[in-house]
């Protein structure tokens, strides 16, 4: 084959390379050097979904405690940190996790931190529930979740079941037991830090 051919032959696709190069540059030149960030910046921010688990918008709910008080999750959005625990008298790790709440439900209270303990409906009675509570100096609200359906809407299978909402209604820590570095948590959240989801226990 002799050389004028070959060029001839190779000459459509040079010339689709050059075509490709130009669209590519007449596209830099019309988007501009700012067009990723502004793709970027027109992402949507989805908000939180409601629900149990760590980063989850906490569900609302709305209980009375052994007095007949209502207390609502969501009126301390904004205002407080609230540790919902799920627990019941006949429950031997619900019991052992009640000296250590009241002692930090005295210390931190004050500055906006709140402990509903949720006592389950499950071979138990409000009677004994507030005997119980009384005996052991429970100082924080113990609320009645009458026919269990507060338990059931947070998904709760095993007691204790312990969640740690900030400010913003968000759980930060759900697991059986308290998190690690449970005072240092409630600290950051107080403060209004926006401290790493714990890891469920």
């Amino acid at each position: 084959m002799s050389t004028s051919e070959e060029r001839k032959r190779s000459f459509p696709g040079r010339r689709a390379g050059a075509l490709f190069l130009l669209c590519a540059s007449a596209c830099l030149v019309v988007a501009g050097p700012e067009a990723p960030l502004a793709w970027a910046q027109k992402m949507p921010v989805l908000p939180p979904q409601n629900g149990y688990n760590i980063g989850n918008l906490a569900y609302d709910f709305t209980l009375k405690d052994l007095d007949g008080r209502s207390h609502s999750l969501k009126g301390f959005r904004g205002k407080g940190v609230v540790q919902v625990v799920f627990w019941a008298t006949w429950c031997m790790p619900c019991i052992q996790e009640i000296p250590r709440l009241r002692v930090l439900y005295d210390k931190y209270h004050d500055r906006g931190l709140e402990v509903f303990g949720v006592a389950v409906d499950l071979n138990q009675t409000p009677e004994g529930v507030r005997s119980f509570a009384r005996d052991l100096e429970v100082n924080y609200p113990i609320l009645w979740d009458e026919g269990h359906a507060t338990m059931s809407r947070y998904g709760v299978a095993a007691l204790p079941r312990n969640f740690l909402i900030g400010k913003d209604g968000i759980i930060r820590h759900a697991g059986t037991a308290l998190p690690g570095g449970y005072e240092a948590l409630i600290e950051r959240l107080l403060g209004d830090e926006s401290p790493p989801l714990s890891a469920a226990h």
